[in-house]
């Protein structure tokens, strides 16, 4: 049973806008959940084809679960990316809002595998060519909406109402202020000398110049259907008009918000995808992104690397499984190293990434499984014999 089903009270109003958009009354003929338990997304079959639109629609309703997710900011975010993404052809398109009863329609694209179904497979080459097109799609999306702030200002102004709450990646001090008293209680190396680094990064993402596009912010292999023409990209509700190397850096990470599973790629699948991602913002004509791409790469990797780093008191708890306290820690010290590879190829925060350093080194010392079993790849790349999960018993699911 999924935890957002649709009530009686969304159907009749599914029903109506239906009928007036057919020119006829429209009944459904069935309902699928769609996604997982927690997803607010339903299928519905209808008993004729619309014109423009189908014989299906999705229905996605306003959540609001035990950890304070969902709420109307939330859909209505959604609704207003899905309006200023509509030139991208990378998502759905959003056919009606009823933001009093939290329910929006939107073109179904479709049932297809996603990407994290891939990398779950056992066909590397079939999970490397979605993650490629995953590259390629959040590019399209990216090069579509740079420029369009006014755009989508004016989309997500259409409401009246709140779109602020629960938005990731807030651009003050208050994360970094957490990381620094959450070192000290823990005896971890002190950030105070990254901290005026820390500032001008802050400072640089809250005013991203040409690096400022509909952003995702969310981009995990859950939310990416392989189609036959393509990634379409879905569940826009974290999404915000911002800094795109946010985005961006999820294809080197990659997915620093997924956890179960944690897997990473193997190198030559990352420069892929990164070559894939670069091709879709010069074919839309983005080349002011480009220009400073490596900047604003290593910026969106730290703004994202933060947000990880918030949960040190996390890390360290003592009372964690085996599984959580390596997949925890072990995706920190991933991160990290992530990071200061692109930060060095930026040749930029550099007394950030000392601290960094001393910090992974700090987090080893105390925690050797923070580094052993090693990071592992996902199934569809582990038959090389680099993956370490299996052997040393930490499940995936």
């Amino acid at each position: 049973m999924p935890a957002h089903p649709l009530t009686a009270a969304h159907r009749h109003r599914i029903l109506s806008v239906l009928s007036r958009l057919a020119g006829g009354p429209v009944q459904l003929t069935s309902e699928h959940h769609v996604g997982h338990e927690w997803a607010p997304v339903t299928r519905l079959v209808l008993d004729r084809d619309i014109p423009g639109i189908g014989s299906t629609i999705l229905a996605k309703a306003r959540r609001v679960d035990g950890e304070g997710h969902g709420g109307p900011a939330f859909l209505r975010r959604e609704v207003a990316a899905l309006r200023t993404a509509a030139p991208s052809g990378v998502t759905a398109h959003s056919m009606h809002v009823d933001d009093d009863a939290g329910i929006m329609l939107q073109t179904d694209l479709g049932e297809w595998p996603t990407l994290q179904d891939r990398l779950l497979d056992d066909d590397p080459a079939a999970a490397a060519r979605g993650v490629v097109e995953m590259a390629t799609a959040v590019g399209r999306l990216h090069a579509s909406t740079v420029d369009r702030r006014a755009d989508h200002q004016r989309n997500l102004a259409a409401f009246a109402a709140d779109v602020e709450t629960g938005l990731n990646y807030a651009h003050g001090m208050e994360r970094w202020d957490e990381i620094e008293q959450a070192c000290a209680e823990l005896g971890l190396p002190s950030g105070r000398q990254a901290r005026d680094e820390v500032v001008s990064l802050l400072r640089r993402a809250a005013s991203p110049g040409p690096s400022a596009a509909l952003t995702h912010l969310d981009l995990n292999p859950t939310n990416v259907l392989l189609t036959d023409a393509g990634a379409r990209l879905v569940d826009f509700e974290g999404s915000r008009f911002g800094h795109l190397g946010i985005d961006a850096s999820f294809l080197d990470y990659p997915f620093p918000h997924h956890s179960r599973p944690w897997g990473i790629l193997p190198d030559g699948v990352v420069r892929s995808a990164d070559a894939a991602y670069r091709s879709a913002l010069a074919d839309g004509g983005a080349h002011q992104v480009l220009a400073g791409y490596d900047q604003m790469l290593a910026d969106g990797a730290a703004i994202v690397l933060l947000g990880r780093l918030g949960r040190m008191r996390l890390i360290a708890r003592p009372d964690q499984t085996p599984h959580d306290s390596w997949r925890r820690r072990g995706q920190t010290v991933q991160q990290i190293q992530t990071f200061t590879q692109l930060a060095e190829r930026a040749d930029d925060l550099a007394a950030f990434s000392a601290w960094l350093g001393a910090l992974t080194d700090a987090m080893i010392a105390r925690w050797p499984d923070a580094t052993h079993p090693p990071a592992p790849l996902f199934p569809a790349f582990a038959h090389d014999g680099t993956g370490h999960e299996a052997a040393l018993g930490f499940p995936w699911a």
